[in-house]
């Protein structure tokens, strides 16, 4: 009587919340309630027990005390929460991919996230010699800028010609997105990533956030603290997993190639980028745009089914330079 009077005591001014762990518990469950000493926010990355052991988790909902006993979170690995779409999204990759939500933690969380590291040099930025100019835009750039923007945010289809300017498309929706106080993705192929649209955007956007397959786990690390903590809007460019760097307002995504395979994950948890990028959109209320200059079948009847234009850039553009 004494040890359940004890418990009860102890529970009266706890919180409750549901935890998702990054490793598989038990087949066909996904989440666990745990008490918490303190209030904790939806997408908040802890520490719980799990077994005689721990395990990484990210906070999805809060609930009201359960009518059984729970075990104690034990800590809080990093103070800001994941934001909401993110979250979102990863619920639904688990329900529509039919995957353990544990195996899309896995991709969706840097690995070594509870790790104290040492504080890395900040990406090094486009020391660029020529001068900054800005681009005016053709009347079929601008005509596609427009359509990108009006109306409810939604999925658009950039079907351009090689030499016919949608990267100035992309970087003119990056501008206004950033100007109006929210961040951007910007998704290429890996073997893009050494390209020119690269090396433009970190020409315009100075403190662009790049990601590659080839960084290190503490590089990686790095990159994701300074998406998921960065006070100010950023540009993230990368190839598919740069889609989950938790910035945190997502103001509009980009799919450049958006017909290359390689936007395809083929190893658990399978994938597919676009359709991804379209859901992210759709949660943090951002336009989508698949850029490329042979759209795939499938997204063009998705496009055209939904009711949504294919924008066209069928020549090539001579643009207009001119020093601000």
């Amino acid at each position: 009587m004494l040890i359940l009077a004890r418990q009860q005591r102890y529970t009266s001014d706890m919180y409750y919340v549901e935890v998702a762990p990054n490793r598989i518990v038990r087949a066909g469950s996904d989440v666990f309630t745990y008490a918490s000493e303190q209030p904790l926010q939806n997408g908040t990355i802890v520490r719980i027990p799990v077994g005689s052991g721990s395990s990484i988790g990210v906070v999805m909902r809060t609930v009201k005390e359960p009518s059984f006993v729970t075990k104690t979170v034990l800590e809080t690995i990093v103070a800001t929460p994941l934001p909401q779409p993110l979250l979102d999204t990863m619920a639904w990759m688990a329900q529509y991919y039919a995957t353990p939500l544990a195996t899309v933690l896995q991709t969706i969380l840097p690995r070594g996230v509870d790790k104290k590291r040492r504080p890395l040099a900040t990406q090094p930025t486009l020391k660029s010699v020529r001068k900054r100019t800005t681009i005016v835009l053709n009347n079929a750039q601008q005509r596609a800028l427009e359509i990108i923007q009006s109306g409810e945010p939604k999925t658009s289809i950039l079907q351009g010609i090689t030499g016919s300017g949608k990267t100035e498309v992309y970087k003119s929706l990056a501008r206004a997105t950033v100007a109006r106080g929210a961040s951007v993705i910007v998704l290429v192929p890996e073997i893009s990533l050494t390209s020119q649209i690269v090396a433009e955007f970190q020409h315009d956007f100075p403190d662009v956030i790049v990601t590659h397959s080839h960084m290190t786990e503490a590089q990686r690390h790095a990159v994701w603290l300074e998406a998921l903590t960065s006070e100010t809007p950023r540009v993230v460019i990368g190839p598919r997993s740069a889609l989950f760097l938790p910035v945190g307002t997502i103001g509009a995504i980009v799919v450049d190639e958006a017909h290359e395979p390689s936007y395809k994950q083929e190893q658990a948890p399978r994938y597919s980028a676009l359709r991804t990028a379209t859901m992210l959109g759709k949660f943090a209320k951002a336009p989508v745009v698949f850029g490329s200059a042979t759209p795939s079948i499938a997204d063009r009847y998705l496009a055209e089914a939904g009711g949504h234009e294919v924008i066209r850039l069928d020549s090539a553009a001579r643009a207009n330079r001119k020093a601000p």
